[in-house]
């Protein structure tokens, strides 16, 4: 069985942390700001006059001040890159897996099945994230009943079992849940991957399917992890 931890406070089924847009604004204003004090630094550093930036780019000196103090909505990516490169320098941009992202129309519509399923007795949070102050990743679906946790995946199409059997382990690592119950779209491909994924993730994820399907019908604690087919 799997430690449980702390889990943040939720107001109404929503968690208090911020949203993926308000955290992506943030964190572009921070890497905005901190290029342009960079590319400030580098021009004094050089010696180099606001005037003599802007007369290689084609800019008024108002108009590389105003990038440099990043007011309003402050130069472009491209205009960003533009300033590096006259300066010596070159601008770099990557892109970090942090969670899931967007849930499309189908695994919407796997969420109203399971939900179907599930007795009155279990108390059902979306897209709570996983215990940990700086914790990016959220359950599908949080489960609880007293004090017997429950964190739900839901996939619609498995892809590549390997990352899947992967992202479930660190989730039971991390999770602070006493079971995990993948629920996968009842489809041809899913049918025909589930007894490799079933054998990838063996021993714990060992209660069967009708034994998961029968405790969340019925408001009961689950035994173990499992994986199901809806």
């Amino acid at each position: 069985m799997m430690e449980r931890q702390a889990l943040p406070i939720t107001m109404c089924g929503v968690s208090t942390r911020e949203s993926r847009v308000t955290r992506g604004r943030r964190r572009g204003v921070e890497l905005q700001t901190r290029a342009l004090s960079e590319l400030r630094q580098r021009r004094i550093l050089l010696g180099v006059s606001q005037s003599a930036v802007g007369a290689q780019l084609g800019w008024s000196q108002a108009k590389v001040w105003r990038a440099e103090a990043s007011t309003a909505r402050g130069p472009t990516l491209i205009e960003l890159s533009e300033m590096a490169s006259v300066l010596g320098l070159e601008l770099s941009l990557g892109l970090h897996m942090l969670d899931d992202g967007l849930r499309d129309a189908g695994q919407q519509g796997l969420t109203r099945r399971l939900r179907a399923v599930l007795s009155p007795s279990w108390h059902v949070v979306a897209e709570l994230p996983l215990p940990g102050p700086a914790e990016l990743r959220a359950w599908d679906l949080f489960l609880r009943l007293g004090d017997h946790r429950v964190g739900v995946e839901l996939e619609t199409r498995l892809r590549d079992v390997q990352a899947l059997v992967r992202r479930l382990r660190l989730r039971e690592r991390d999770g602070g849940v006493d079971a995990i119950v993948l629920v996968l779209a009842d489809s041809s491909t899913n049918r025909r991957l589930v007894g490799e994924l079933r054998e990838a993730l063996r021993p714990d994820f060992r209660t069967s399917p009708r034994q998961v399907l029968g405790a969340l019908r019925a408001g009961k604690r689950l035994s173990g992890s499992g994986v199901v087919l809806l």
